[in-house]
């Protein structure tokens, strides 16, 4: 059979199949989905061994959380959102590490190898910035924000995972997108 011409699994009876007990419908639903939750993953870490652990961490709070998926939604947003917010917490707790580094003097100040010290204070300073940008943002932008630039999804598709009208999102990302621009823009050190 001709990869092409796969069927694509039908993730809603697997899920329900894998909620009676079924340990090869859950086996499936891995295979089918891993490769999405990977990719969503790096684009949060830019570390594919990262990236595997928190879609590992994402499939076992399915397991464990199997009971909390209504069967009268679709599987495939309610996973993916479980798997969205293990990586954004991935995240809070990586800001937290990073924080807590710089906080303890002369943690963290090495460069990487070949990496000129001016380049990796300003790479620092620039994290910083950015992530205190991103904590101004509200719930509804972060959200918005995470899932069409971060995660890459298409914007119709975000809205309905929103469940909010697509001009609604095209506001709350421009709006998201400016508040991170001039925050930014505050970091600029000018000649």
């Amino acid at each position: 059979m001709n990869p092409t011409d796969r069927e694509m699994p039908d993730h809603d009876a697997l899920a329900r199949a894998f909620r009676a007990g079924d340990a090869g419908a859950f086996r499936r639903l891995v295979e089918s989905q891993s490769r999405t939750l990977m990719a969503t993953a790096w684009r949060y870490t830019a570390d594919w061994e990262t990236a595997r652990d928190l879609t590992q961490a994402t499939w076992v709070k399915v397991w464990e959380r199997a009971d909390r998926w209504d069967p009268g939604r679709p599987f495939r947003p309610w996973l993916l959102a479980v798997h969205r917010n293990t990586c954004l917490s991935w995240l809070r707790r990586a800001a937290r590490r990073r924080e807590e580094l710089t906080a303890t003097p002369g943690a963290g100040l090495a460069a990487p190898a070949g990496e000129h010290p001016e380049a990796a204070l300003g790479r620092r300073e620039f994290a910083a910035g950015l992530r205190q940008a991103i904590r101004r943002l509200s719930r509804r932008q972060l959200a918005v924000f995470t899932l069409v630039d971060l995660e890459q999804t298409d914007q119709r598709e975000a809205a309905g995972r929103l469940n909010m009208a697509a001009g609604t999102l095209r506001a709350t990302l421009h709006a998201a997108r400016r508040k991170l621009a001039g925050q930014l823009r505050k970091l600029e050190v000018e000649p």
